[in-house]
This record gives structure tokens, sequence and C-alpha cells, in this order.
């Protein structure tokens, strides 16, 4: 109901030293619960990028296409041909199975030992074993083109980039160009 001009003075202000209103809401969250739990026994659990399972129910399962598997998926289909992306940044996903099993093990924790203060759990790998989304991109189009989708619509080639004007090539040469055609 705001009008945008006002969003946008006042979004950098309410952020403060928050990178992204993202960020931002679930540190307000954070915040709201410690105020508010009272007499309760809480854990908090901060999964990095959650994504395919390790092991459990199988290797590989999802059971959507959200997030960093829609964009596997889209460039295994051959759908999505380029992505801008720093290649440096560490790509900390964490496998759903693994988020899963440090919830039930916290939930069992607090319930047994009752902790007077708010536990919280970051569930991530990127400190102790760092991927790059460079690294990841090529993982991704190297496993489909050894194991490629049913009913591909092209070639899985997907192009990460940190370039603003690479991407718009990319765009140009593998999406725009192909819809005209």
């Amino acid at each position: 109901w705001l009008d945008e001009s006002i969003i946008q003075d006042i979004t950098p202000k309410l952020l403060g030293e928050w990178p992204n209103t993202y960020t931002y809401t679930k540190a307000l969250s954070e915040y709201l619960i410690q105020q508010e739990k009272g007499n309760l026994n809480i854990a908090i659990i901060r999964p990095s990028i959650v994504g395919a399972s390790w092991h459990e129910p199988f290797p590989g399962w999802i059971d959507n296409f959200n997030g960093t598997s829609g964009i596997f998926i889209a460039a295994g289909k051959g759908i999505l041909r380029t992505v801008i992306a720093n290649n440096e940044a560490v790509a900390d996903m964490i496998p759903v199975d693994v988020a899963i099993n440090l919830t039930l093990a916290a939930g069992w924790y607090t319930a047994v030992h009752r902790p007077k203060n708010l536990l919280v759990y970051n569930c991530t790998t990127g400190g102790i074993n760092p991927f790059f989304w460079g690294e990841m991109g090529q993982y991704v189009m190297s496993t489909f083109k050894r194991n490629p989708l049913e009913q591909a619509f092209r070639t899985p080639n997907a192009h990460m980039t940190s370039s603003y004007l690479i991407n718009q090539y990319w765009i140009t040469v593998s999406h725009k160009a192909p819809a005209i055609l």
C-alpha cells in the first residue's frame, strides 16, 4: 500500500547492516522468539541452502523444484542456459535429510535436557568443506551430460557468469533468439 519510492527510501534504513530483507526478517523472527519464549525450551535450526537428499529416503530425492533444485533441473533439461552468479562464492548447500536429522536431534536434546538458554544450530558445510558455485555449475553440467534427463528440451549447456553484460548476451543468444525463431 506504500508508494514504491517510499519503500525504496525506507528499506535501506530498516535493513541497517543486513544485506537483504530475507536475512533481516529471519533475524526479526529469531529475536521475537527469544523475547517471547518465556519458560519454553527452544532450539532454532539455521540450515544453509537446502538441497536434495544425501541418503534418505534415497540419494538425490527432492519433493519440489523450488530453489536450486529447480535451477539445476531447468539447466539439465536445456531450458536454462545462463545464470548470473559469483563463481568464487561458496555454494553452501546442505542435504535435506541432514537438516531434518539435525532438527530431530535438536528437538530430542531440547526436550530431554531442557536447556535454560535458547539453542541455535547452524547447519552448514561451507566453513568445513567449501564447494564453490563455479565448481557446482561444472559438476551439475557434467552430471547431466553423462546422465541426461528424460524429455530434455536441449542439450544441457548453462553458462555461469558474474558479468551482467555476458549474462545478457547469453540470454539474447540462448533464450530470446531461439524463442523468436
